[in-house]
């Protein structure tokens, strides 16, 4: 049970859920940074020795009516003006910030990055992560080449898993394999899928003895509803702290050397470990090292039937955003992102 303050040992985290405005211009971008930082006002004064503020995926920016479109006009780079006043914020309340950043790709022949960021206590940049799978046929952005670790407060090494990221086992296994001992996992994620929410959650904790924290919009927009359930797990995938489907805040402590004690000490259980020493009872005394999982051994050669293109009906979904954002660039004078439109 956390106390108002954590213990010295502690890892001090509030989550914060709501339904950000949709912005279509600066100025919107401003009033949701006003309301984040009201959030973080409220959660240093309600939770002295806070360490780590998270909002949600997409947060500075909302969803509106075509919103790729109005991301697009908005996508700006990192560091930049948005992280620019994050920063400034992190600095004057002495706290790490997990915050949402639509990023313009340094290559003018590619679409931006959905991104999330951390600032830390001194308002500098820690992190920044790019959503490797992009929830596709929807989401027209570029996907990101690799994940990220940072070291963060209390002993803590950070990674960011962006909404559909976490329905793939890969890419919470490879920020575990890169010593991530907490994965932030900042959302968009939306009714139907609110079964697979907390197993995704859970079980990603579990499978990688990390803690994650899982941070959910609430509301709707004019694309989906959202039903909220932010959530803390622990590194045996217990849920340790949530909300319900409320615009709200929450707060729970964390214990990265605790992960890092079962990591380095367990002995059943331990899959870190034991997914490179398989069977070390049967055949000591490191058991079979070697890979046995084609996956990976044989990435390019995937089976024909999910080596092919994408078919008719998921591109005529994807044209459509394809489309919207070719229009987008156009009407604001911009290059365009690619030349298959």
């Amino acid at each position: 049970m956390p106390a108002i303050n954590p213990i010295p040992d502690a890892m001090s985290v509030v989550l914060v859920q709501f339904s950000p405005y949709p912005a279509s211009d600066s100025e919107d971008i401003k009033q949701n940074i006003k309301r984040i930082e009201a959030y973080v006002d409220r959660a240093s004064l309600c939770f002295p020795g806070v360490d780590l503020i998270i909002f949600p995926e997409y947060s500075t920016y909302g969803f509106g009516f075509h919103p790729y479109a109005e991301h697009l006009k908005l996508a700006t780079t990192i560091p930049g003006p948005e992280t620019k006043a994050f920063g400034k914020i992190a600095k004057q309340y002495g706290v790490w910030l997990c915050v949402s950043i639509v990023e313009l790709a340094p290559e003018p022949h590619m679409k931006p990055y959905n991104a999330m960021v951390l600032i830390n206590g001194d308002g500098e940049v820690a992190l920044s992560y790019r959503k490797m799978v992009p929830w596709c046929p929807m989401e027209p952005w570029s996907p990101g080449p690799e994940m990220s670790v940072c070291n963060g407060p209390k002993g803590s090494k950070l990674a960011i898993a962006i909404c559909s990221d976490f329905d793939y086992p890969e890419v919470a296994r490879e920020a575990a394999w890169k010593g991530a001992n907490v994965i932030l996992r900042p959302a968009k994620y939306m009714y139907p899928w609110d079964h697979i929410w907390g197993i995704t959650n859970q079980v990603r904790a579990y499978e990688n003895q990390a803690y994650v924290v899982a941070v959910n919009h609430t509301g709707e927009d004019s694309s989906y509803s959202y039903f909220g359930r932010s959530m803390a797990c622990d590194y045996d995938g217990n849920i340790i702290c949530s909300l319900d489907g409320s615009e709200g805040m929450t707060k729970v402590d964390l214990y990265p050397q605790l992960a890092e004690e079962a990591r380095d000490k367990r002995l059943s259980n331990n899959y870190l470990y034991q997914i490179k020493h398989r069977g070390y009872t049967g055949m000591p005394p490191k058991g079979a090292t070697h890979n046995p999982f084609t996956i990976y051994s044989d990435w390019d050669k995937i089976p024909k039937r999910w080596n092919r293109d994408p078919s008719n009906e998921a591109e005529k979904i994807a044209n459509r955003g394809r489309k919207i954002l070719a229009e987008a660039s156009k009407k604001e004078n911009l290059k365009s992102p690619d030349s298959e439109e």
